[in-house]
Order: C-alpha cells, then sequence, then structure tokens
C-alpha cells in the first residue's frame, strides 16, 4: 500500500490502479465524509482497465493517520485543508491535468479544487453531489450524541432501499474506520459549505451521478453539465453502482485525448 509524506497534508496513503497512457489524463478519486479509498476499489478496477487512477485517503482517513503538526488533529480539518492535500498529492506524483472523481464530501473537495486549479483539472466526475448538501438533523444528533450508531443509520438512509444485501452487510461489516471526531469535523464541513454561487465559474465538463434513491441529497437546480440519474441508487454511488461510475470515468478520461 503506498503512502507519500507531503510537506502540508502530513503522510498520506493512497491506492493506484492501471497505468499512465499516452495523451490520457490520470484520475484522481476522493471518498466521502467518514470513509476512505476503500470505497472506489471496485470502481478503481474497472477504470484500471482503460487507464490510470489513483484514490486519496484523506488525511485522518483510513490508512492516512492526521499529522497533528500539520492538522492541529480534527480541528485542523477544513474543506481547504483536504482540497490542498488533493492538490499536494497530484503535484508530488505528477499527474499533471487530471479527472477528479468525488463522492458526496468529496464533491465538493473536487469541485473546490477545480474551483482553485482550473488549468489543472481536465473534468469532474461527481456522485451524489450539490454544491451544497447539508446534514440531516438525525444524523447531526448521532454524531453528537451517539456516535456508535452513525454506521447504522448511514446503512438504513444512505442505501437504496432495494440495495442488494450483501451490498448492506458489506458496508455493516466495514463499521467504523474512521476516528469519531474526524467524522464529526467532515459533517460540519458538509453542514456549512455551499458552493452554489461558485458552481458558474467550473470550467472543466462536469459530470453528475445521481442515486434516483439518494434519501441523503436532494437534487438541485441550476448544476450545468450532464446528468445521469441511476436507478435503484441511494447515495452511496461508488459503492452500489461501481460500474456507472466507472463508465463516467473512462468516458470522460477518453474525451480528454
Amino acid at each position: 500500500m503506498p503512502y507519500i509524506n507531503l510537506a502540508h497534508a502530513g503522510r498520506v496513503h493512497y491506492a493506484e490502479r492501471g497505468e499512465r497512457r499516452p495523451g490520457r489524463p490520470s484520475a484522481l478519486l476522493i471518498h466521502g465524509a467518514g470513509a476512505s479509498s476503500a470505497i472506489w476499489l471496485m470502481a478503481l478496477a474497472r477504470v484500471a482497465r482503460a487507464g490510470h487512477a489513483i484514490a486519496i485517503d484523506l488525511p485522518g482517513h483510513g490508512p492516512s493517520a492526521a499529522d497533528g503538526a500539520a492538522l492541529d488533529g480534527a480541528r485542523g480539518l477544513t474543506l481547504g485543508r483536504y482540497r490542498d492535500a488533493v492538490g499536494e498529492l497530484a503535484g508530488t506524483l505528477c499527474l499533471g491535468p487530471s479527472v477528479l472523481v468525488g463522492h458526496s464530501l468529496g464533491a465538493l473537495v473536487a469541485m473546490e479544487a477545480a474551483l482553485a486549479w482550473p488549468d489543472k483539472v481536465r473534468g469532474l466526475v461527481l456522485c451524489a453531489a450539490a454544491p451544497r448538501l447539508g446534514v440531516d438533523p438525525e444524523l447531526a444528533r448521532l454524531l453528537r450524541d451517539d456516535p456508535a450508531r452513525v454506521v447504522a443509520w448511514l446503512a438504513e438512509h444512505a442505501l437504496s432501499p432495494r440495495a442488494k444485501p450483501a451490498v448492506r452487510r458489506g458496508f455493516l461489516a466495514a463499521g467504523d474506520i474512521t476516528p469519531a471526531d474526524v467524522v464529526r469535523a467532515d459533517f460540519a464541513i458538509v453542514r456549512d459549505a455551499n458552493l452554489g454561487a461558485r458552481l458558474g465559474a467550473l470550467a472543466c465538463p462536469v459530470t453528475w451521478l445521481d442515486g434516483a434513491d439518494d434519501r441523503i441529497v436532494a437534487p438541485t437546480e441550476g448544476r450545468r453539465g450532464e446528468i445521469v440519474t441511476l436507478p435503484d441508487v441511494g447515495h452511496l454511488v461508488p459503492i452500489e453502482a461501481p460500474a456507472a461510475v466507472a463508465t463516467a470515468v473512462v468516458s470522460t478520461l477518453g474525451a480528454q485525448t
């Protein structure tokens, strides 16, 4: 499992699949709140057949340990810090202009990166995303008072009611993979972020992958780009519809050649 020491983000883990190809950009995948690069593994395997892909574990998530000196624990985790970690990883690995793929909070990070460095982002694939996401009041209460129940709540509300039992069991079995204070910091970022006024400044092609059964993020007016609605899919698009994610990513990679 590759790790890299970044000057500002600390020691960061990432998953890498596929090979770099001349004239074709890499894809850099960014997970959502409280998650890790593992949420992309099925999609990564499919993308690797056609190109090169990296999935970051944001600071404090998965195998990426929060660096106290650089991040001041969870208090230092912000949307800007996540954006900069993604940019620093891409620059250190010499990815060049890339396609960014984000899920939920990760989509906010991807949009922020595309706004900050328009010459470095060739396209966006945004899963279960909107410029403003919000946090369900019941989830906010559990995050504050009973974090041990958050995974069960997400299994009930973030997956489609028609999700395969094996998908539901796998999600529950993964359990709490991120420290509770980091998860709370993530959802505070989600609660406070609103990129609606800046959406029109995105200069690259954008594909939105919406779950038809998403009960976490409501459809949003004014999104530019292609909007694809996936039937029988909830909020957890990367694990409920990895083939659809890979198809959109590969299409975007190919469109940039």
